[in-house]
């Protein structure tokens, strides 16, 4: 669940980013992505953890732990699109 919230409010401001030309959305995206990281971070070394740990439901903690992994080239690329901006004001 953590996963999935995370992947959908960055990526909602990421399309405010891209659609918008509001410059404050930058500051904010980089506050969710500090908290983001944080809290990911912490949940998917409780992640696993709890695989090693209770190893008879391997397949479902690797599952889970796929799904965190996804969110990794999934933010970098946003931040390189951020960064290199190739839709700029073309939304608009």
């Amino acid at each position: 669940m953590i996963a999935t919230f995370s992947f959908l409010l960055g990526t909602i401001l990421f399309l405010i980013h891209l659609i918008t030309a509001w410059e404050k959305i930058i500051i904010i995206g980089l506050f969710y992505v500090l908290i983001a990281v944080i809290l990911n971070g912490i949940t998917f070394i409780g992640l696993l953890a709890n695989t090693i740990v209770n190893y008879h439901y391997y397949k479902e903690n690797l599952t889970t732990v796929l799904i965190f992994s996804l969110n990794i080239p999934i933010a970098i690329g946003y931040f390189l699109i951020v960064i290199n901006n190739p839709f700029h004001n073309t939304l608009l």
